[in-house]
Formats: structure tokens, sequence, C-alpha cells
């Protein structure tokens, strides 16, 4: 579970928790009924104090601190950083029992268990209120991924083999989310890379300035590709071919990329650049088994190509970027010409990949010859260890791969005149030094997201003049003032800092008291960056720029208007990415990567990429529709590809010869529809070896019905989720359940947990543990309602719909405003949920509604 500071537990939560358990879960209150009815006159404070006093003061009070801690005078209302500690740690020995010490009579267990609710509950508020913000977001900076496509937008540039943000720290995130003002801090060392960024931006932007003719190379026979393969493809056809065995995350690769070793030296230019491949599928009807090859023989092999840098040592494996540029099917029979138009920046040469080739084939050269010796010429029978058997089966086996024989690259074929990026800044007319001011001005507009003042257009153009006057060209000292721009606070922050005190058009906001705050509003031009931060992660169009410049932004059904148009546009790709990476935490997906022996197909299909595709496909689906929330949970569909729904068992509904693609596939298994059947979430819940109840059930407590529990005692070990012997972890959790105070959080987890263990690490239904150990799905809830399996949990979940509601609008909320939703913000959720209660929450609707909120105007 996350830290005291990493997962701060806010008001608003705690006291929906006390709803939901009211209505949800009615008999998971913090505090059993009886002993309610018998202290609910007595305030919190002085029941604590009462408690404090009886079992604690003899050794903590102002005659004794025993491990220098005093209790006599803790006040839960009024607590700071040192008294958070102190009673951080009251709850850690009331929960393993260890306090009081065993010659003081102990309380009863349900004494105990109030008292450690009460504390816990009193923590949780002071810390929110140690981390609130005011209901204001806090003047944040740019995040790398905001950073990286603002570049994008401003110069017009390709981006896919360039991050200027590689060197910069990691960002924080609260409660996973990456955009939160406060935690994004600006350090000095971030502000070195700032300038070193700038420099490499400005330098690559304008790094073509007149019309290139484009260059041909042609690549012909002398393919020597990697070490392991030279004896092999030398003697089999002295390097004529180039030959891709298995696919781009083999662990130990063989064929898996590639290079063309003859064009080390990349490209000359940025651009786009056409290339050529003559290739053909080999050995797609080869007599050897699939289960040897581990591959999927009714699928067309896929050609891909990735950019590689040939410099690096390996070129033949993985390298640290290396987006998929390119992809297709590739016949069987006579080689045929393929044309591909890629991006390639300078120095970057194209590599080739069998997309859904093998496994692995360096383990299989031995299995192939174990059981297919025989059928090879007597020249290769005899062939004994992987050096030789490896050339045998390269020159007389059937291995199925992809066979290239010729390439051809030509480029840039975009070189018609300066490059994009260039005349991005410059505009269309040449460039001359008394177009310097109107160039700075165009640019700032664009940069800060806002009308420059003159004041900022002059100090950027004054540099300019100095940089002149030390001798550099205009051009040159342009490129320095654009520099100093890329570096100026107006470019790497968010704008909320302009808000507007005052104005005919002030909104009201009413507080949970009842009272009235000052009213403050945004400018229009940071409403414009708002909205366009939160749908697009970039900056504004020239659309929103004018709607700004005019005020028509400031009118909710303009907002509304431009939300339409802005989920339509391809930018918001970057809105489900970096939404569904903060609110289901898919951002850490592959950071504990499965097992390989027991979870290959992982990585012989590349099912991380494909699971997170699979959920952005589907919310994209619900929103493009505007089909309701409540589809999050119970729809029977999803997209896949076949890679996914082999994973799923549904392979039948997606045809080999489409394999690659994703499409709409419904399920007949209740179990698998929704995000709780979506293997993105039932991977980033597991830790790569196998489950655990407790982390699922808390993953579902947090971000689908919003209440999430308190952290555990820090002294409290860990429950070993491997299932040993006979014991299943159903039963190791029974008996963890026997403290009080564990069973208090446990009961409202592991039901929740349960269900989900019908999915094992990466998403595949089992109905037992890897020791055969069979597996229980069915829970009973706190309130005494049962269900069975994922489906019936499901059913529970949309009867309640409006707690996972809320918390789907609470999750928009915060990544909209860059802050956290705090308890005075209680009355915008529910305004915002209100207005789509009537349809069952349409996703666009919803959106809508958040952007178009009192609380989205506000700074």
């Amino acid at each position: 579970m996350n830290s005291d500071v990493a997962r701060p537990l806010i008001v608003s939560r705690l006291r929906r928790g006390c709803l939901l358990l009211a209505t949800l879960v009615p008999a998971c209150c913090c505090v059993p009924p009886a002993v309610a009815d018998e202290i609910r006159p007595t305030p919190a404070g002085d029941r604590v104090a009462m408690f404090l006093q009886a079992y604690c003061v003899d050794c903590h009070g102002p005659e004794t601190q025993k491990g220098d801690r005093r209790f006599d005078s803790l006040d839960i209302g009024n607590l700071d950083n040192d008294a958070m500690f102190d009673m951080q740690d009251a709850i850690d020995q009331l929960t393993l029992g260890d306090m009081p010490p065993p010659e003081v009579d102990p309380p009863s267990e349900a004494k105990r268990g109030e008292i450690i609710a009460l504390l816990t509950e009193a923590l949780t508020a002071a810390r929110a209120d140690r981390d609130s913000t005011g209901r204001r977001t806090v003047l944040r900076r740019l995040n790398h991924r905001e950073y990286v496509n603002t570049i994008r937008d401003l110069f017009d540039m390709e981006m896919s083999m360039f991050d200027p943000t590689s060197r910069f720290p990691r960002d924080n995130t609260a409660e996973h989310f990456d955009n939160i003002g406060d935690t994004l801090v600006t350090s000095g060392y971030l502000l070195e890379q700032y300038l070193v960024a700038a420099d490499a931006i400005v330098e690559k932007a304008f790094a073509r300035d007149e019309p290139v003719e484009p260059k041909t190379w042609t690549f012909r026979g002398n393919f020597d590709q990697q070490p392991e393969l030279r004896a092999g493809h030398k003697e089999a056809f002295d390097f004529r071919y180039m030959c891709l065995y298995d696919c781009p995350e083999a662990e130990r690769p063989e064929g898996a990329y590639g290079p063309l070793k003859e064009f080390a030296e990349g490209v000359p230019l940025d651009g786009i650049y056409e290339i050529r491949v003559r290739a053909h599928a080999v050995n797609r009807d080869t007599p050897y088994d699939e289960s040897i090859l581990k591959i999927d023989l009714d699928e067309p092999f896929r050609l891909g190509i990735v950019p590689g840098d040939l410099s690096l040592s390996e070129p033949h494996t993985m390298q640290p970027i290396q987006p998929l540029l390119a992809e297709t099917p590739i016949d069987d029979g006579e080689p045929k010409w393929y044309t591909f138009e890629v991006p390639l920046d300078q120095g970057f040469s194209p590599r080739f990949t069998f997309q859904n080739g093998m496994v692995e084939v360096r383990p299989t050269y031995g299995r192939v010859m174990r059981q297919y010796r025989d059928t090879l010429p007597k020249r290769s029978r005899d062939a004994k260890g992987i050096f030789r058997e490896r050339i045998a089966l390269i020159k007389d086996g059937k291995l199925p791969h992809i066979r290239i024989h010729e390439v051809e690259i030509r480029g840039p074929i975009d070189a018609g005149g300066v490059s994009r990026s260039r005349q991005a800044v410059l505009g269309e007319e040449p460039f001359e030094r008394s177009r310097t001011r109107e160039v700075l001005a165009r640019f700032l507009r664009r940069a800060y997201r806002r009308p420059p003042t003159e004041d900022e257009i002059g100090r950027i153009n004054a540099l300019v003049d100095v940089r002149i006057e030390q001798g550099h060209e205009p051009i040159e000292a342009l490129q320095d003032g654009l520099k100093a721009a890329l570096c100026s606070p107006a470019f790497l922050y968010v704008q909320p800092a302009d808000a507007v005190i005052g104005s005919d058009q002030d909104i009201t906001v009413r507080s949970d008291d009842g009272t009235t705050d000052v009213p403050r509003r945004l400018s229009p031009h940071a409403i414009a960056s708002r909205l366009s931060y939160f749908l697009w992660a970039t900056m504004p169009d020239e659309r929103l720029m004018a709607l700004a410049d005019s005020g028509e932004i400031l009118d909710p059904s303009v907002v509304r208007e431009e939300v339409r148009r802005m989920l339509t546009d391809e930018r918001s790709e970057a809105f489900l990415e970096g939404f569904l990476d903060s609110w289901l935490n898919l951002r850490t997906l592959g950071e504990m990567p499965p097992d390989r022996n027991r979870f290959e197909a992982y990585y012989a299909d590349g099912l991380e990429h494909d699971m997170k595709r699979e959920t952005q496909l589907f919310v994209r689906h619900l929103i493009d529709e505007d089909l309701s929330a409540l589809d999050l949970l119970r729809a029977d569909y999803s997209f896949l590809n076949r890679d996914l729904a082999k994973l799923y068992g549904v392979a039948d509904e997606v045809p080999p010869e489409e394999g690659h693609r994703f499409r709409r596939v419904a399920f007949d298994d209740p179990e698998r529809g929704g995000l709780l059947g979506h293997a993105s979430v039932l991977t980033v819940t597991a830790n790569g070896i196998e489950t655990s109840p407790i982390i699922r059930g808390v993953w579902m407590l947090e971000n689908i019905l919003g209440t999430p529990t308190p952290p555990p005692p820090d002294d409290v070990p860990a429950i070993d989720p491997d299932v040993r012997g006979a014991t299943s972890i159903r039963d190791l959790l029974e008996k963890h359940r026997t403290s009080a105070a564990c069973n208090e959080c446990h009961r409202k987890i592991d039901p929740l947990g349960f269900a989900l263990e019908a999915f094992d690490p990466i998403g595949r239904v089992r109905d037992q543990y890897p020791n055969k150990t069979p597996i229980e799905t069915s829970g009973t809830m706190p309130s005494g309602r049962s269900f069975d399996g994922v489906a019936g949990l499901k059913r529970i979940l949309a009867e309640r719909h409006e707690f996972f509601a809320r918390t789907l609008t609470e999750r928009l909320l915060t990544y909209a405003l860059g802050r956290r939703v705090e308890p005075s913000d209680r009355h915008s959720v529910d305004d915002i949920v209100a207005s789509v209660a009537d349809d069952e929450y349409p996703m666009r609707a919803l959106i809508e509604a958040i952007a178009s909120s009192d609380a989205f105007r506000r700074p």
C-alpha cells in the first residue's frame, strides 16, 4: 500500500464512505452497533482521552514518557506533524495488541476496535488538512507528457524518436495522478535540464534551412545481422537474405531485429522516408508442431519497422527508443515489394521485426532437433550442440521466418522546402532581421498560451539584439531568444496564475457551511489552457485561442461544444492515456513484469501494449457513443485483437488474417465484461508471479468505490500470497481476520478481492491455483449480502451505481483541475453527478459537465 504522504485520504471520501457503508455494506461501520449506541452521546475526542487516561497515561504521561511518547495532552482535533507521528504509533501498537502492556487490565476487543477507528479517522482528517490546497490549483508546471506534446505542437515536430525530457527527474504522483500541482516540484537540477532541452529543441527545429534533394540507398546481400546467426547465414546462403525468426520481446533475441549494418550512420536529416522491402513469409506451412515453435501459424506473418541507433553496441536487440513506425502482413510464396512511408530522425536507421514471430528461437533448435532430426538431410542430421544445430536448421530445416531479399530507402521525401518546425516558427516569408519582433510576438503567443505583454516581447527582443551585437547572425540570435522563451515560467507552467477577482461574470462559490467565498474566476486564456491540457495534454489550438481572445469561452455552452469537438480530435488520445494511467494506475503496467516461464504469451504477443489499448478503445467507444458510465462495470463486450482474444479464450471471434486489428467482441461469459474483466486491470493488480485478494480488493475500494482503507499498521507483516500445500489464500485471510483491528478493514477488502481471483496474473480465467487448490470466488459483503464471482459482484455494484459515478466524477475532476478534490468540493461533485444522473451518467455528457462547471472555471 502507498505511504501516508503519497496517498493522502481526504475527508470527503470518509464522509462518502460512511454513506456507502450504510447502504452498500451497512454492517461495515468502524464502531460495532452495540458499542455505538452506548457511546454515541460522548464526543470522539473525549472518548479517546478517556481511553488514553485509563490505559496509556501511566507510562506516557506527565511523569513518565516511555519511548519518548506522551499522550495525556493529545488533542485529536488539532494535530501537528509530531502528534500525527505519535498517533500512528499508538494505532500500530493497539492493532498489534502490544499495548496496553500485559500488567494492565486489557480493554475489550470492541473498545480497542472503537478507539483504533476513532484515531484512524482523526489521523486521516489531519493528513487531508495538511495536504489541502484550499480548493485552489497550485501553480503547476508541465509534466513530462505535457511538455513533450506541447513542444510537438509548438514546433510541428516529430517526437517519436526525440524525447527532450529523457534526463528530467521523474514526475511525482499523488494518488497515481501525474498532474497534481503541489507534487510537481521544480528543482535546481530540473532547471538546468530545461536549458539543455531548450537548446536541443531549437537546434533540431532549425537543422534544415533549405530544400534538399532526396537520396536513395539500396541494400542487397551482405545482411550480417548478429553474431549468433553469422555462421548459419554464411553457410546457408552467404548473407544474401535478412531472416527474422522471433518476436521483438524475445528474452535472448536471434533474428528479432534486422538492422542494416551498412547504413550505420542512419539518415542524414529528419524527415519522411520511403522504405521499400522485397520480402516473403517462409515455412508458414512447416511440419513442426506449433507447441514447439510457440507461434500461431494460422496468422499471416507481420513485418514491422522500428527505428534504430546503429551506433549502439548491439543493434539487433531492443533499444530505449523504438516506436513501431509501420506494420504489414507478408504473403507466402514468391517475394514481393512492400512500400512504407515513415518518419526517421537524423542518425536513425530502419530496423525490421517479425511482429508475431516465435517466442524465442534459441531454445527451439534443440526441441526441433530432438523431434524432427530424421526429417533433415544426412549432412545436417548428425549435428550436435546448439552451434551446429542452429546451422543445420537454418540451412536445411523448416523454421518459420520472414525473409528479406532487398531494401531500398529514399528521402527525405518531404524536403521540398525548409523543415516544418522552422516554418512553424518563421511562417511562410523569408526571415529578415526586421521581422524579429513580429516572429517573437507570434511565437510567444503560442508558447505562453495567451497574448504576451509588450514587456515580455521586449525582453526577448532585447536579448536577440544583444546576441547580434556580439557578432551572431540574426537567425542564430533569434534561436537564442526562442530558447529563452522555452525556459520562461510563462511556458513551463500551466496558467491558473492569471485569475481575475471581480467582474460581471463572477462565479458564486458555495461552501458546505453555507458561506460564500470571494468570487474568483480564471481568465479566458487560462480556461482555454485548462481545457486543452485536460483533453489533449497539450497547448490550445487556434480555435481555442480565438474563443479566448473574444471571451466566448466563458460561456458554458461554448465550452460544451468545444469538448465535443476536441474529443473527436486525434489529440484526445492523450486524455485516454493520461487519465486511465492515473485513475486505474495503468501507468505501472509492466513495472512488475510477469514471469516469463509461466506467462510467455505476455511477451510473445506483446500483450502489455495490447492490454492498455483495449481499455483505451473501450473507454473511447463509451465517449464517442455517449454511453452510460455504468457500462464501465456492466458491459458484455470489449475491443480485442487476436492476441487478446486468445488470452480471453475467444480467438474464433478475431479472424487470423485480421489478427493485428482491434474489433468489438461480445462475451458469453458474464465474468469477462467491463473493466473488472480487462487484462490491463487484472495485470496491474498482480505482482507478476501470483495474485493477492488484498491488492485487488484495495484497488477496488480506491478506484471503483472511492472508499480507500487506511494504510495497514507499519508492524503488521504482509500475508504471503503464495498458496502452499492444501492451504488456500482464503484460509490464510480468515486466520488474519481473527484480529479485531485487522478485521475491520479486511471484511471490506477481502470479498472484493476474492471475486477477482477468478483471473490469473495476466487476466486469464482460471479455476485453481498453480498447486491445484480450487479457487472460490464467492463472497459476502459486510452487510451480509452474498455474491458468486465477478458477475455477482458487478450486479451489486451496478445497483449502487451512485458511488461508482461519484468516484469516476472525482477522478475526472482531479485530472481536469490538476489538484486533489477536497471536502469543500462536495457540492461541485454533487451538482455534476446530478446533472447527468437521469440518463445513467453518459460519458461524454459527464466530461462536458465537468468542463463547464464552476469548479473548472475557478483557480
